[in-house]
């Protein structure tokens, strides 16, 4: 965890010190428009009932009123989120969200927090059975959002998860509601 965090320090160290101004080159002050589409990669490392990284893809659009930028996204992400849970092994293979998202744009920067809903594709095994279910729920959080060069943003953000309960069948009925946080870390092309 304090490598996650002395990246996400070092990241948002880089993207403040960057010598690159889009509005130098563009010579408007509307060079930061922030409206339109992205696509990017997302990577995070939390708790969402167990502890692991997660890596995938997200995709939204944007739109800007005078320093309020508004915006809708999804991302779905894979990995390690896995551990030990009523004495057997639970793990979450994918984890979603649909969120809109509401900032405050400055220079190069977006302020924003972001709510919505949020899905996980889970599998529990115990004794040698194994079920699989998918939990929902909804999330929250809040992050900052920086252009590194023309087209290419960064963004760190801190979310928090809420799913509902749900019953794994291994013989006996397991229910199992996770929660938990997550920082993350993403870069986003802009059309």
């Amino acid at each position: 965890m304090h490598r996650l965090l002395g990246t996400l320090l070092l990241f948002l160290g880089a993207a403040l010190a960057s010598p690159a101004r889009a509005a130098d080159v563009a010579g408007t002050d509307d060079a930061f428009a922030w409206t339109g589409f992205r696509v990017g990669v997302i990577g995070g490392y939390g708790r969402i009932g167990e502890a692991g990284p997660l890596l995938g893809a997200s995709i939204g659009y944007d739109w800007r009123f005078d320093d309020v930028v508004v915006g809708v996204e999804g991302d779905l992400s894979g990995g390690g989120v896995d551990g030990r849970r009523e004495g057997g092994r639970y793990g979450i293979d994918l984890f979603g969200t649909i969120r809109a998202r509401v900032g405050y744009a400055f220079d190069r920067f977006v302020v924003y927090g972001a709510a919505g809903a949020a899905f996980v594709s889970a599998d529990y095994a115990r004794d040698g059975a194994r079920d699989r279910d998918v939990h929902t729920g909804w999330t929250i959080g809040a992050g900052v959002e920086t252009h590194l060069f023309d087209a290419l943003t960064a963004r760190a953000e801190f979310i928090y998860v809420d799913l509902d309960r749900r019953s794994f069948d291994i013989g006996q009925a397991v229910g199992i509601g996770p929660d938990g946080g997550q920082i993350r870390l993403g870069l986003n092309y802009r059309f």
